[in-house]
């Protein structure tokens, strides 16, 4: 009988992880071991389960995908990872492999896709979506004028970042832009890849310094302190 290699799956939406559960045990030579659902659980599987490869989605609360990964780096240098995520954005693409992801897929990639990324990840071969590769050339051949580092960021995320300084909250945030609590925390992930930020702790001290001429936000008062829906 084969060895197949044992997948530790890191996701924290429950129906998105069963179904790439399902979908990653169909795969040959390859089986799902372990399963998390933050950042903080993949830092601890990567240590006490000792898997054969990791699949981490980029975008967590809390502790997000990519600082889970440079935290299992620090003992796990040889560990194959492999970051998932919805995101094309070439910071993201950037900074999972600047600290030490062996490949980066989207997760509308399509199986055989899954499976070569696999493949490559646990032979230690870099690995990115070939959809998204277009956007690292284009990076590294596009000349474009210095930015400051608010002006990288998009209309949005200085909403997201004027509201931080403000003092309000994730839900608040997303009451009063009228979008899930999940968006805004993909927002705020982001935000702190693009402008180089570890923490959330730096993304508030950010925020508060930066002094941003925006609009206050507020929670709007007909949603009742409810959250929108997901």
């Amino acid at each position: 009988m084969s060895y197949e290699k044992k997948i530790a799956l890191i996701d924290d939406h429950g129906l998105v992880r069963a179904g790439l559960k399902g979908l990653l045990n169909s795969l040959p030579g390859y089986t799902v071991a372990s399963e998390g659902q933050s950042g903080k659980d993949a830092v601890d599987i990567a240590v006490n389960d000792k898997p054969d490869v990791m699949v981490i989605d980029v975008s967590m609360p809390e502790v997000c995908g990519i600082e889970a990964l440079k935290k299992i780096r620090e003992n796990e240098p040889d560990l194959p990872v492999l970051m998932l995520s919805m995101y094309n954005s070439a910071e993201f693409v950037i900074n999972s492999l600047r600290y030490g992801a062996n490949g980066y897929l989207l997760k509308d990639a399509p199986e055989h896709e899954l499976k070569l990324a696999l493949d490559y990840a646990t032979d230690r071969k870099p690995f990115v979506s070939p959809s998204v590769a277009q956007h690292l050339i284009d990076l590294a051949v596009k000349t474009v004028d210095p930015l400051s580092p608010v002006d990288q960021l998009t209309e949005r995320q200085r909403q997201v970042l004027s509201a931080i300084a403000d003092g309000l909250s994730t839900r608040e945030i997303a009451e009063a832009l009228g979008v899930s609590i999940k968006t805004i925390e993909s927002h705020r992930s982001q935000m702190m890849y693009r402008l180089g930020l570890g923490s959330s702790t730096e993304l508030v001290r950010f925020a508060l310094s930066s002094k941003l001429a925006q609009p206050t936000l507020r929670p709007n008062p007909a949603t009742n302190g409810e959250s929108p829906p997901i």
